[in-house]
């Protein structure tokens, strides 16, 4: 078929400015934790983001397990703080 796949590619390139603008706020946000919460409520973020997305994108089953084991192993202030930047980028990217 004939220019088959012109459409989905035109798609990405409309949702472009929505994704830099949604990484933007990410960073930002990542920022702010960085600067109110300190450099290891950041990391352990990161962390839990990473693993997230491998485990979604990749179906990376290691990835998942690593996840439920850090998750489990939180603390209640740690818990809150991680539940809390991921309700914020939600927000954000919800605003984008």
């Amino acid at each position: 078929m004939p220019g088959g796949g012109r459409p989905r590619a035109r798609a990405r390139d409309n949702e472009r400015p929505l994704v830099e603008d949604i990484r933007l706020l990410g960073r930002i946000l990542g920022d702010v934790i960085r600067e109110q919460e300190g450099v290891a409520a950041y990391e352990l973020i990161e962390q839990v983001r990473k693993l997230s997305v491998a485990f979604r994108r990749d179906a990376d089953h290691e990835a998942d397990k690593a996840l439920k084991k850090l998750l489990k192993g939180l603390s209640g202030d740690q818990t809150v703080s991680v539940i809390r930047a991921f309700t914020y980028f939600s927000h954000l990217a919800n605003l984008a």
